[in-house]
């Protein structure tokens, strides 16, 4: 037997880690409704860092997207705190309020009482307990309070020793969004760091819608639909459609060989929202069939859904330290149950420029060492006969140092957002690019040949020779026979003392 003891521990314990991935998924919890808190800075240095006043339409943009009966609400906050949007269930007012919401938002206020805005976004459940809650911060600024100075240190400590961790007590992420150089960076990144939320430094305001987005499907752990060949598949289990149309006036339609499905469409299934910088069109109970894309999707556009049937992708921290590594898992699920498929196919992709990595299997496993500093997005697609999905991720990656020192902490620059899997690219050949190669090196396996056919064919390779054909009976002997080499060492060594003895 030339396996070493080593290497049967390290592959037994990879079929324990492969046990608790599946169980992971399995309790995915998808029955608690999303809770989104919205905290808006509306202070007078707003007028520069946000000149164009994007924050209205990003905030309505949002509020139209959440789904009925999840939670939210929305405050304003500078000198006070003042409530746009009462904290309850999204109903038919939110409708109502989304001009408003727009026309709200300004850049009035003297202060930045951020202490103050925070307290009231975490606590806004009160005692009940609603599940995670996820806190958008939007500000250009720094603490600052009426007291002057000293008063705005002791209100910046209060937010380090007691504000974070009530957010963590009670679950609540803080996503923060900077909208200048000039904001309190470091307390930002804390703040997201120390909650689980995504930290950003927008490089110009027109970024922020965006971003938002992004912020807002971590909240919801938002479901997309693929893009190949400028078409979509809506399956019967897609209860509504979402599509969000950025940065573009040419009005959203989808088609297919009998119907058009547009914003002028008299429906009572279809809702249509624009505003400054995007509009959304939402198809409740869509027909199911294959559509088209009447003009090209860029990368900021999204086409949400909501389904039973989703890709559950393991939760993942979206601000990271570039040392750090990304385990990914992820499998195709009915209300937290695997279904399979005779074949499945996923695409991977991290950032931009790469091709996407491909693997087959019903479930996917991989993890990505070392992602390079910036703010990419982490694109995972799955294919069967029944299903498309798509999730994506938006993870803002820090450079690594030994130590987070928030008083000290210099300015950290983000890199652009990186676009999703191109439609071309969702059937690539077997000749890599030397990027391609370069990222794909930096995958690896923490599964066993039972599972290895879910890893791209690169990364198999660099498995040890031994461990690409062992099947689960020869797994199950081979770790019962470890544990009987270990109890003859024991014996071994023991027998001696008992000779002594005597």
């Amino acid at each position: 037997m030339h396996w070493t003891i080593s290497k049967i521990t390290q592959t037994f314990a990879c079929k324990i880690i492969t046990g608790l991935i599946t169980v992971t998924l399995s309790m995915t919890a998808t029955a608690n409704p999303a809770d989104v808190r919205v905290l808006v800075d509306v202070s007078g240095s707003m007028k520069k860092a946000d000149p164009k006043s994007v924050r209205g339409p990003a905030t309505a943009l949002l509020a139209a997207l959440l789904p009925d009966q999840s939670q939210g609400g929305i405050w304003l906050f500078g000198s006070d705190v003042r409530e746009l949007v009462p904290y309850g269930p999204v109903d038919a007012r939110w409708d109502a309020l989304r001009r408003p919401i727009e026309a709200s938002i300004g850049s009035t206020d003297r202060f930045t009482h951020m202490e103050s805005a925070l307290r009231t976004g975490i606590t806004a459940s009160g005692d009940q307990t609603t599940g995670a809650c996820h806190v958008i911060l939007i500000t250009d600024g720094i603490v600052d309070v009426k007291g002057g100075k000293d008063a705005s240190n002791a209100s910046r400590d209060r937010i380090l020793k007691t504000v974070l961790p009530n957010a963590t007590d009670r679950d609540c992420r803080i996503h923060t969004i900077a909208l200048s150089d000039q904001a309190d960076l470091p307390l930002l990144r804390q703040m997201a760091i120390q909650t689980g939320g995504l930290f950003t430094l927008l490089n110009q305001p027109g970024d922020l819608i965006p971003v938002m987005l992004d912020a807002l499907e971590l909240a919801l752990r938002s479901q997309q639909l693929p893009i190949r060949n400028q078409q979509i598949q809506i399956d019967s289990d897609v209860r509504q459609l979402r599509l969000i149309r950025l940065g573009s006036e040419q009005p959203i339609a989808l088609r297919s060989s009998e119907q058009t499905i547009g914003a002028d469409q008299q429906d009572d299934n279809l809702s249509y929202y624009s505003g400054a910088g995007y509009q959304t069109l939402i198809w409740s109970n869509p027909t199911p069939g294959r559509y088209t894309l009447t003009e090209q999707f860029g990368p900021s556009d999204r086409i949400l859904i909501d389904s039973d049937v989703r890709l559950d992708l393991a939760e993942l921290p979206p601000t990271i330290s570039a040392d750090q590594t990304l385990g990914l898992s992820a499998s195709i699920t009915r209300k937290g149950t695997r279904i399979d498929a005779d074949t499945r196919q996923y695409f991977v992709a991290f950032g931009a420029n790469v091709d996407p990595l491909r693997s087959e299997g019903q479930a996917l496993a991989m993890q990505i060492d070392s992602p390079a500093v910036g703010r990419s997005i982490l694109t995972v697609q799955s294919f069967d006969a029944m299903y498309e999905r798509q999730v994506q991720r938006a993870f803002e990656v820090l450079e690594a140092r030994p130590a987070m020192e928030i008083g000290s902490e210099i300015s950290q620059g983000v890199g652009q957002v990186a676009s999703t899997i191109a439609a071309q690219q969702a059937n690539p050949t077997d000749d890599k690019s030397e990027a391609n190669r370069s990222v794909t090196e930096t995958m690896t396996t923490i599964l066993p040949e039972t599972v290895t056919t879910v890893l791209p064919e690169t990364v198999t390779k660099q498995l040890p020779e031994e461990m690409r054909q062992w099947p689960l009976w020869q797994l199950i002997v081979s770790a019962l026979g470890a544990m009987a080499v270990v109890a003859l060492i024991i014996g071994l060594v023991l027998r001696p003392k008992a000779h002594s003895a005597e």
